[in-house]
């Protein structure tokens, strides 16, 4: 059986692998006895390049199956990043973990301002959320002004989305 990442440690493999770099687990089809345990120590040392994608790889298979929590504890280093799919992926994950912190906000609209599409959705969809929350307290000229401007970002963001094809 051939897979992307190893099913057990989530490290990046090659089509031609049979076990696993990462922790040695038999990926089927290998010649060579399986090894019961992962070897005490290593023979060989990573480069940080090595660890850098290896790591950035776990946190997008941890982003596409939708764990959040664990996607961002591997993708926060990357806080720095111009990839606008990083920015994306850190600003999304901070949203569905602590909805209003006010670092998803600067993360989306940091990917989104830059034309990232799904950023500008989720951005609108933050600022809705947001509007809808301010909403729920008392009614005030204060609050009646912050949600005008909530439900403003949230339509300029939803529509600057859907100009570049999401629904």
């Amino acid at each position: 059986m051939k897979y992307n990442f190893c099913p057990n440690c989530g490290c990046k493999l090659e089509e031609h692998y049979k076990f696993c770099p990462g922790c040695g687990i038999d990926l089927g089809g290998g010649d060579r006895p399986r090894q019961s345990e992962a070897p005490a120590s290593r023979s060989y040392v990573e480069t940080p390049k090595a660890t850098e994608a290896s790591g950035l790889e776990k946190a997008k298979m941890l982003f596409r199956e939708k764990d959040y929590p664990m996607a961002l504890s591997y993708l926060i280093e990357y806080a720095n990043s111009d990839d606008l799919d990083i920015i994306y992926m850190i600003g999304y994950c901070l949203y569905m973990t602590k909805k209003f912190d006010p670092s998803c906000e600067k993360f989306l609209r940091r990917a989104a301002d830059q034309g990232h599409p799904l950023a500008q959705a989720s951005l609108g969809e933050l600022y809705y959320a947001l509007a809808e929350e301010a909403s729920k307290g008392d009614f005030d000229e204060e609050t009646k002004t912050q949600c005008e401007a909530y439900y403003s970002l949230a339509l300029k963001y939803l529509n600057m989305a859907k100009a570049n094809g999401i629904k």
